[in-house]
């Protein structure tokens, strides 16, 4: 009996033995593997059981901005790292007031319990700065510095406030270092060191034992975090990694990632060659309801609309000073609509807004004024108008906030060219005399020569493309080879002016085609018009193309006596192994679309 016990003992200790082990080891995908060639590029999971994966907080306090801190618990939330760091300066502080410190701690504490995963706290100098704020630290949190060990990384959390002078006076005292100094010497053989302060001693004099302790550190592999100085900086130094983090709802003038300037959390994976750090900004880290059903259907239908109507600025040739347009807001919803402007830096124009923000109410119109200004002789570039429109849908969770930008500035308009003769679509030149239109692409050695004019049934189209070398194949993608494009929108003038070419130009007549030759035919990338002829052949200097739309079609658009039409072209050219598109105007859909560019005028 006493034998068959210890057998059973023996038997479970080795299955649990087993588990255990089986645990350590990487978990492996159980799929069916094809005798052939495999829908994945490897089995090899990127799941080592050593590594793992864990946040840093930094800057809270110091000229704090409310709720910023927790967003950042709410998005620790959705990343779910196994635990989260910090580097200090998590309540303002700086007082002896008892009552209020206690407030503020109540406060954080709040914060942080939301979380659903440990959270290390660290002391900066908006936590301590004198002894009531140092007893009430160890009342409530217990030692001011400490230490951990988690798969076999040794973490070192430092006081650099141990002697209590506040900003810019951090210390490591004899204390403090002697305890740093026996961690270490009892962790030799871990195979990273993380440690983690809130002032950058470093950038210190006075710092008391801080050298020391960097002594010790550049012996073996370690990596350092800091805070305080609200501003992200690496520096490597000491066989290390420093790293001073930014914020997490600290004051911070924010301008941007390039001065280090971003509320942000610091994700860690530790790996077998060390730490890799990604700074995840708050502002790009998002629940899985940013957009919902309810949400999209407002979406959908606020920004097909275009809430915004700007006259475009024709100066007819003449040398631009200063004009005054009109800027067009409608709200047809049944809800107030608020819109934002800021603008954008040119170097060329200056615009003068009537005012930066309006509010619409329901079914209504507002009209704003905008001045434009030149700088200089020249303007090319535009002036950027950016308006943020702000929807309150009573059943939406939030606001719903559309951006649109504007490029403006003036512009020379084109005139339609009335045609006295016929024109036979035929790909070739004999019917048109001298184009009146001409464009020098990027390219240089690619030119084209156009124009666009009209008779009582039709309107006409003509380019000619300077290319000496034409690849075509007579088959497949027009944009995977040589080809022009012609793009026209027959809408009314204001309409027409602010098109964005929804949908890849549904609302236009879109016609790309390749040139053909003696021994290859052109291909249309589109289907044309009920009525519309085209035709594009290959010359000896490149190639040829005519079109043909019926004035019907401008008609219905606009009326009998219509007035105008948008126009631009586009041509690919295959050089080598790669297609380069170059436009006349700027493409309506893209962000340098420029209102009202390409306008032609009977």
């Amino acid at each position: 009996m006493r034998n068959i016990f210890l057998a059973l003992i023996i038997t479970v200790t080795l299955q649990s033995y087993a588990q255990i082990k089986d645990s350590e080891h990487k978990q492996k995908i159980n799929i069916e593997k094809p005798l052939g060639v495999a829908p994945w590029t490897s089995l090899n999971l990127n799941n080592d059981p050593a590594k793992f994966q864990f946040a840093i907080v930094t800057d809270r306090t110091g000229g704090h901005r409310p709720g910023i801190f927790m967003d950042a618990v709410h998005k620790l939330n959705l990343l779910q790292p196994e635990f989260v760091m910090s580097v200090g300066d998590l309540i303002e502080g700086y007082t002896t007031d008892i009552v209020e410190l206690n407030r503020q701690w109540d406060e954080f504490d709040s914060f942080v319990q939301q979380l659903e995963m440990p959270f290390f706290y660290l002391p900066g100098n908006h936590d301590i700065t004198n002894q009531v704020m140092e007893a009430l630290w160890k009342k409530r949190l217990g030692q001011t510095y400490y230490h951990f060990v988690y798969k076999d990384i040794l973490f070192l959390m430092l006081n650099s406030e141990d002697q209590r002078l506040g900003a810019g006076q951090g210390t490591i005292s004899e204390p403090q270092y002697k305890y740093i100094e026996q961690t270490l010497s009892k962790n030799t053989d871990v195979k990273w060191t993380l440690l983690f302060m809130h002032q950058p001693l470093w950038h210190q004099t006075d710092t008391e034992y801080w050298k020391n302790v960097e002594e010790l550190l550049a012996k073996r592999k370690h990596t350092v975090f800091v805070g305080h100085e609200h501003r992200y900086v690496k520096t490597e130094r000491n066989n290390g990694k420093y790293f001073v983090l930014a914020t997490t709802g600290g004051y911070s003038p924010l301008r941007g990632t390039e001065l280090g300037e971003f509320d942000h959390v610091v994700w860690v994976t530790m790996t077998k060659k060390g730490p890799i750090i990604a700074n995840l900004q708050l502002e790009g880290i998002f629940d899985e309801n940013i957009v919902n059903t309810s949400k999209q259907n407002y979406i959908k239908r606020v920004s097909a609309k275009s809430p915004l109507q700007i006259q475009a600025i024709f100066i007819e040739g003449k040398k631009f000073k200063s004009e005054t347009t009109e800027i067009k807001i409608t709200n047809d919803e049944d809800v107030p609509m608020n819109v934002k402007f800021s603008e954008r830096f040119s170097w060329d124009l200056v615009g003068i807004l009537e005012q930066i923000e309006c509010n619409i109410p329901p079914n209504s119109v507002k009209k704003v004024k905008l001045t434009l200004k030149a700088r200089k002789n020249t303007y090319e570039d535009p002036f950027k108008l950016k308006a943020d429109v702000f929807y309150k849908f009573e059943d939406a969770a939030e606001n719903l906030e559309i951006p649109f930008t504007y490029n403006i500035k003036p512009l020379d308009s084109y005139h339609l060219t009335k045609l006295n003769r016929n024109i036979k679509i035929d790909g070739q030149a004999d019917d048109w005399g001298k184009l009146s239109q001409n464009w020098t692409t990027h390219d240089q050695k690619l030119n084209v020569s156009f124009d666009v004019g009209y008779n009582d049934k039709m309107l006409f189209v003509a380019a000619f493309v300077n290319d000496k070398k034409i690849v075509t194949f007579g088959e497949g993608h027009t944009w995977s080879q040589d080809a022009i494009g012609i793009i026209i929108n027959a809408d009314p003038k204001n309409k027409s002016t602010m098109s964005i070419g929804r949908g890849w130009y549904q609302n236009e007549i879109l016609i790309p085609i390749t040139p053909a030759t003696d021994k290859i035919k052109s291909v249309i990338g589109k289907d044309l018009p009920k009525g519309a002829l085209v035709k594009c052949q290959a010359t000896n200097s490149g190639y040829f193309v005519e079109m043909a739309l019926p004035i019907d079609y401008i008609k219905k658009r606009q009326s009998e006596d219509w007035k105008s039409l948008r126009f631009n072209l586009f041509i690919d050219n295959l050089d080598k192994e790669n297609v380069t598109r170059y436009w006349w105007q700027p493409d309506w859909r893209g962000s340098d679309n420029i209102i009202g560019s390409g306008m032609f005028f009977k």
